[in-house]
């Protein structure tokens, strides 16, 4: 079918949609996707994204309550994802219909979505903000599913400033210091994992880390340039492998494979995730 009729093809089974009215909301939809002029067109005539766009008016055409989107963008490739998913926010904000998108592409899930459903294995383990989400998982699933993320594992073994600092002990014996929510219901001993995103890492040559932040060593492994970062795999003196994101990299030094650095982070940025 041409690209009209198959925009219209929900109308055609609703009894109470005349001819009249259903050019009217048909036309009204082509211009909301952006598809003016290509009535006349075959699904062959168009470009993928333009197929998405046809896809998406005929499920708008109809006026649903609800919009049901199961990764709608996955035949896509990088470019016109980015540009789609920007036009499904774009359109879902303007008729103010709730849409439920299903897509495994955490980027996409963060910069579409008011709120999020984080599911694992049919279980529901977090529902938030995008923002929440992100910055603050309730476990180690939610932590390294959205985004990167750093884990070192280790107890408490320390508390103080009344219970808002802690210090704990990694299983290598590493000292890691972290900062605690005033409702947070920390014992020393408790098992734990601390979480640091690979963007709130910075790089030093070894051994000249500010001394006020926490400091792990160890070698590069390897350097990716990405453009408008660099993003690093350094090989801990123990035998991990951590990730560690720069951006901006035109003004910065860029280490290479085998250089030995520090790594350092500030305590307001681990986030502590109970294992016990």
């Amino acid at each position: 079918m041409r690209v009209f009729e198959n925009v219209a093809f929900g109308l055609n089974f609703r009894k109470d949609v005349g001819r009249e009215e259903r050019e009217r909301r048909v036309q009204e939809t082509l211009k909301l996707v952006g598809l003016e002029g290509l009535e006349r067109r075959f699904p062959s005539q168009l470009s993928g994204g333009q197929q998405q766009r046809v896809a998406l008016a005929r499920a708008l055409v109809i006026e649903p309550r609800v919009l049901l989107l199961d990764e709608p963008l996955s035949n896509l490739d990088a470019k016109l994802r980015v540009q789609m998913r920007t036009e499904i926010k774009r359109i879902q904000k303007r008729l103010g219909i709730t849409a439920i998108y299903v897509t495994h592409d955490q980027e996409e899930a963060l910069s579409i979505s008011d709120e999020i459903a984080i599911i694992n294995l049919g279980a529901v383990q977090q529902i938030g903000t995008p923002r929440s989400i992100y910055e603050d998982p309730d476990n180690s699933f939610v932590a390294g599913f959205i985004g990167l993320a750093n884990f070192l594992w280790g107890r408490i073994s320390e508390i103080y400033e009344e219970g808002l600092k802690t210090t704990l002990t990694t299983k290598e014996g590493v000292e890691i210091k972290a900062e605690l929510e005033p409702d947070e219901d920390w014992v020393s001993g408790a098992g734990v994992i601390a979480s640091v995103r690979p963007e709130a890492v910075a790089l030093y040559k070894h051994g000249s880390a500010p001394s006020h932040l926490n400091r792990i060593d160890g070698s590069v492994r390897l350097t990716s340039y990405l453009g408008n970062r660099v993003r690093y795999e350094i090989e801990t003196v123990w035998g991990d492998t951590l990730r560690v994101d720069t951006y901006n990299p035109r003004h910065q030094y860029v280490y290479q494979e085998g250089e030995k650095v520090s790594m350092a982070f500030d305590s307001k940025d681990v986030k502590l995730i109970r294992t016990e």
